[in-house]
């Protein structure tokens, strides 16, 4: 086969043109970087307002190739790789922190990038995955068991882009609630993308969870996809603070509460729904984790905060160590992913991104 001489990818020249497909270089593997041929990526739920400047945060002026995360191959090493081998499938993250100072970090092609030390980073790791061939930190790029993935448990590539949202849920359960067996965790809103993944990965750690959401509908189907296990029950959210607190106690082991609450409220609400009720439902010493998007601010029960040794922390995505982890409950089968947990997978090409698009703005949860 004849190697590509061009790097096809979506080129976003401004947050007020749509994207558009056009041929680049294909980047080069100096030291320290790995050149990747990306096989699949994921689109989260909001990129469309990714793709028109909307969501906060963003940090990142255009142009540039948008998009995080991708499972791969590795198409060219710089001289100083020691593990990984041309060929090999990999996934790869595109959160870069920086060598000298990892205070300041990025998503490739997606947000970060503050002050001037944040758009450093920008600058020389500004394109993303929506592009065949990609360049990246090596560090970035985890090798994975081919043989057991695409052969043993019969995963695609793009059922293994999955990984990129587990990630997510597991920096705020594995990391930031130091979340363990037998303990219990209210997750909410849970219909969404992350916050639905999260009731997965603590369902796979042996924890108890209750699920919080609008709709009965909902959660009874996520109820049935997860085996109705007997660890996963759920609450109805009314809006009334006390009655809904009342209703998650109740759901909790024996009435007496959780240990941790993890929020994933989505960017499109400035307010957090469901996080007094669920604060008001923690025991002693709980844990508070914010994972969500909103930009929006929080009205804290202050005193109740105190007087129960709560411990409020926000996460965003998860350490190098977190993802081998999360790779390796994968590849043993511990935790499954794409179709095998009820997810839907509908691809699309390069030329389909704006059916794309839309198609995960509707059906990304």
């Amino acid at each position: 086969m004849v190697p590509p001489q061009v790097n096809q990818a979506l080129w976003l020249s401004s947050y007020d043109e749509p994207l558009s497909i056009r041929e680049l270089s294909i980047p080069e593997a100096t030291a320290g970087t790995v050149v990747i041929r990306v096989l699949g990526t994921c689109l989260p739920s909001y990129a469309r307002l990714l793709h028109t400047g909307q969501f906060p945060n963003l940090n990142i002026t255009p142009p540039f190739v948008p998009n995080a995360n991708a499972i791969g191959r590795v198409h060219a090493l710089g001289p100083d790789a020691v593990h990984l081998n041309v060929g090999d499938l990999v996934y790869a993250d595109s959160t870069i922190h920086g060598r000298d100072d990892p205070n300041f970090m990025i998503m490739a092609g997606h947000l970060g990038g503050q002050g001037p030390e944040g758009q450093k980073l920008v600058q020389e790791w500004r394109d993303g995955s929506l592009q065949q061939f990609q360049r990246l930190p090596l560090e970035n790029i985890y090798r994975l068991d081919e043989q057991r993935l695409l052969g043993e448990l019969a995963y695609t590539p793009a059922m293994l882009t999955a990984i990129a949202y587990y990630s997510v849920a597991a920096g705020a359960l594995l990391e930031a609630a130091a979340l363990t067996v037998g303990e219990t965790v209210i997750i909410g809103p849970s219909g969404g993308a992350f916050g639905g993944l999260a009731v997965e990965m603590a369902l796979t750690i042996g924890a108890n969870v209750v699920a919080l959401g609008r709709s009965k509908d909902k959660l009874v189907a996520m109820k049935q996809k997860l085996g109705n296990n007997i660890q996963l029950a759920y609450v109805v959210m009314t809006g009334n603070k006390d009655a809904d607190t009342a209703a998650i106690l109740r759901a909790t082991p024996s009435g007496r509460g959780a240990d941790v609450y993890n929020d994933w409220t989505p960017s499109e609400l400035q307010s957090l729904p469901f996080f007094g009720a669920a604060v008001e439902a923690l025991k002693m010493g709980g844990r508070v984790i914010l994972s969500g998007g909103s930009p929006g601010s929080l009205d804290i029960p202050y005193s109740m905060l105190v007087y129960r040794n709560i411990t409020l922390m926000g996460k965003w995505m998860c350490s190098r160590q977190t993802l081998f982890k999360l790779i390796k409950s994968v590849e043993q089968g511990q935790l499954k992913i794409g179709t095998d947990s009820g997810s839907q997978l509908t691809v699309f090409s390069l030329e389909e991104h704006e059916q794309a698009v839309d198609h995960s703005a509707k059906n990304g949860a």
